[in-house]
């Protein structure tokens, strides 16, 4: 009986059974569908905003350097020699014809220097000529005295033959007015006829003395053009032996400074200006050519007011012709610059101000940035060749300076950089619906 009672399963079996591999069974509530078409309408509503609204900037990207707007002076030297004084220093300010630095063309023999010896030869032939100089002067200062000491003599002869020119023609007025009373006398019968004939004599004796007289005179005349040709020839010879002396001089002393020059040589600047980079010392071997320091002009020519105003900076940009296609004046540049890096102190902005209308070959860069400007487009403009020719563009910027860690520091010649022209900005619905405007215009 008690078997009867008992159950069939053990309870464990029965309570293993009783549950759930999945666990117990809930009724999920679903969301409403007006909720869904709620959201589904705000997204679809803001990405249509987004494309019609939102904008994008086409950009080509370029490198360049930053460089003075009027230009840089490469100063060098025409001769060979050792840089033997350095008169400024580096950013200097200099004025236009300022000594700079000094070349020592110096040659040695056994006696000394040559050009010294040379000098020392110029010097006695400048003194020789001198003594003849001063010589020739007085030579023609005692000349002149004489002349003019005859010429005096020669006047006051000629004074004295003129009275004694009007004596004698007053004595043949008195004795042919005596001819004429005698003559009147003898036909009345007072005096002889040999009478008449001694006054007859008188007259042609006075005649004969009158006639010497002015024939002196004409002598003493012609004396004194002569003296006084003499005094003209003696002023002609001193100016062409004078002439002849001071030409000789002047050569000599031409010889005396291409002497000088060929011992030293002294660079000046052509303008004022700020020298920025000296690459030469002291003591150092100078080629012909060779770059010793580069100035940078002031702004003289614009700025009259203040002559010593250093020159504002400009960026110019290098760009191969497949970047340059839709690069015009006046748009707008985002300028990074290598030494202030853009991602902590932004990037800059520029104008483009103009654009070369022809290429330049990389053999035509300013030979100190050429290698800089060719090596910083190979890492940053992708396929392109160290072999292609470049358009210049040059950019006016905003600031001459840039802030750092709240310090202003000044814009400096031959800083490298990397610029985005912003060429154009087209709509986002523009750019998807490119390919079919394209082709509806075709």
């Amino acid at each position: 009986m008690s078997d009867a009672r008992s159950p069939l399963f053990r309870t464990e079996v029965t309570q293993a059974l009783s549950q759930q591999s999945l666990g117990s069974i809930r009724l999920a509530q679903p969301i409403s569908s007006w909720l869904i078409a709620l959201v589904a309408a705000i997204i679809a509503t803001i990405l249509i905003l987004f494309i019609w609204l939102a904008s994008f900037d086409r950009k080509a990207r370029v490198t360049g350097v930053i460089v003075p707007s009027t230009g840089s002076v490469s100063l060098s030297s025409n001769t060979p020699g050792i840089l033997s004084q350095l008169l400024i220093k580096e950013g200097d300010t200099v004025k236009a014809g300022q000594a700079l630095f000094e070349i020592s063309n110096e040659r040695q023999n056994k006696q000394g220097e040559i050009s010294d010896l040379i000098k020392q030869q110029l010097s006695l032939r400048r003194q020789t000529l001198d003594s003849e100089l001063r010589l020739s002067s007085h030579q023609a200062q005692e000349k002149t005295e004489a002349f003019a000491l005859r010429l005096k003599n020669n006047t006051q002869e000629g004074l004295q033959l003129d009275q004694e020119i009007d004596l004698m023609e007053r004595r043949q007025r008195l004795a042919q007015d005596n001819l004429h009373r005698f003559q009147s006398l003898q036909s009345n019968g007072y005096v002889s006829a040999a009478q008449v004939q001694q006054k007859h004599e008188e007259i042609i004796e006075i005649s004969s003395r009158l006639s010497a007289l002015k024939r002196n005179q004409l002598q003493i005349n012609s004396n004194r053009l002569a003296i006084e040709a003499d005094l003209k020839n003696i002023k002609i010879n001193l100016a062409s032996e004078q002439s002849q002396l001071h030409r000789a001089i002047a050569m000599l002393d031409q010889e005396t400074v291409e002497n000088d020059s060929r011992k030293n040589t002294i660079i000046k600047a052509q303008q004022d200006g700020t020298v920025t980079i000296i690459t030469g010392q002291l003591g150092q071997q100078v080629v012909p050519g060779q770059t010793i320091a580069t100035l940078i002009p002031s702004t003289t020519a614009t700025d009259k007011t203040n002559p010593s105003t250093p020159s504002a900076m400009e960026v110019q940009l290098f760009a191969p012709s497949r970047t340059s296609g839709f690069v015009s004046v006046g748009q707008e540049v985002l300028i990074r610059y290598t030494a202030f890096p853009y991602q902590k102190f932004g990037l800059q902005k520029g104008v483009i101000e103009s654009i070369s209308t022809t290429p330049i070959a990389p053999t035509e860069l300013p030979s100190h940035l050429a290698s800089t400007i060719l090596s910083n487009a190979q890492q940053s403009i992708s396929g392109f060749n160290s072999s292609e020719a470049l358009y210049r563009i040059k950019v006016k910027l905003e600031k001459q300076t840039i802030e750092t860690y709240g310090k202003v520091h000044p814009l400096k010649s031959g800083m490298t950089l990397e610029a985005d022209i912003v060429q154009d900005n087209r709509k986002i619905w523009e750019w998807l619906a490119e390919p079919i405007l394209a082709v509806a215009k075709r």
